[in-house]
């Protein structure tokens, strides 16, 4: 059996569109056999997602995507394999969404002097409790300030707009330090997006250094050339692969769920930690 593979998907605990038990159903009926529950800076999403999995034949493996500062850039970081009840790490990840709250209403505030004023509530709704720029880039789009969710970033929200914030509030150094104390592999996320690359010749012996192990490979913003460099990348430089659709839904239409997945040999014979490749066992026996 050849298993399908998704490493990155969203739920509403953070910005994704489904709930975790339905993203465990859309993960079944399209045939996945093993994915991660990776929202942004919490991991309310996994537990609800693995009790929803349970008995399916589904491995839902426990992830999260950490925001952390680089440079004064926003990068963020895949963390896997760790105990979804450890509280400290909930707790330190809960004090970074805490902030998420503080940056979203500054944001509606650099609007407001753009001209585009927004309802703090009617943001919260559409977020259901966790504010992040997708939610606030749809109310732009509901109230007539942009026509579609791309423009609100490109005018409005996007790195380099008169509304944009980074977000994060802990160093890389410290994202990954928080993550590798509660047991977890730490990979670099989407590290060639097309909007803001990063120069991994410079980036990646400080991220080493603070311990970072592993690199995303496969993402439904890298092209074949862009996967071809990291998959090279990451052999010379001992890095374990992963990857997967970056699954949010309908803000990210060119990343359907399962769209992007891992070839099953890196899991079972290739770059891959050996502790997260027994949390997936149960799939593959």
């Amino acid at each position: 059996m050849t298993l399908r593979i998704d490493l990155h998907t969203h739920t509403t605990a953070s910005d994704g569109i489904m709930p975790p038990a339905d993203l465990v159903q859309a993960a079944r009926e399209i045939g996945l056999d093993i994915i991660a529950v990776t929202d942004h800076d919490t991991l309310a999403g996994i537990v609800p997602a693995i009790e929803a999995a349970r008995g399916t034949g589904l491995t839902v493996l426990p992830g999260v995507e950490i925001t952390s500062l680089y440079e004064g850039h926003s990068l963020h970081l895949l963390a896997f394999g760790f105990d979804p009840g450890h509280a400290a790490f909930a707790t330190r990840l809960r004090a970074i969404t805490a902030g998420r709250e503080e940056r979203a209403r500054a944001i509606l505030d650099l609007l407001a002097g753009e001209g585009a004023l927004l309802s703090w509530e009617r943001v919260t709704e559409i977020g259901q409790g966790t504010i992040a720029r997708p939610h606030i880039a749809r109310a732009l789009v509901e109230a007539g300030y942009a026509c579609d969710i791309a423009d609100a970033f490109d005018r409005f929200i996007g790195e380099g707009c008169p509304a944009y914030i980074p977000s994060g509030r802990l160093s890389c150094e410290e994202a990954i330090k928080l993550a590798l104390d509660a047991g977890a592999e730490v990979a670099l996320a989407h590290p060639l997006l097309p909007a803001k690359p990063l120069d991994l010749d410079t980036a990646l012996p400080i991220l080493r250094a603070a311990g970072l192990t592993g690199i995303e490979v496969y993402h439904s913003e890298h092209d074949e050339a862009t996967t071809e460099r990291l998959r090279r990348l990451a052999e010379a430089e001992g890095l374990w692969w992963c990857g997967g659709s970056d699954y949010h839904g309908p803000s990210k239409p060119h990343a359907p769920l399962g769209g992007v997945t891992v070839p099953p040999e890196v899991l079972e014979q290739g770059p891959f930690p050996r502790a997260l490749r027994a949390m997936a066992a149960p799939a593959t026996a």
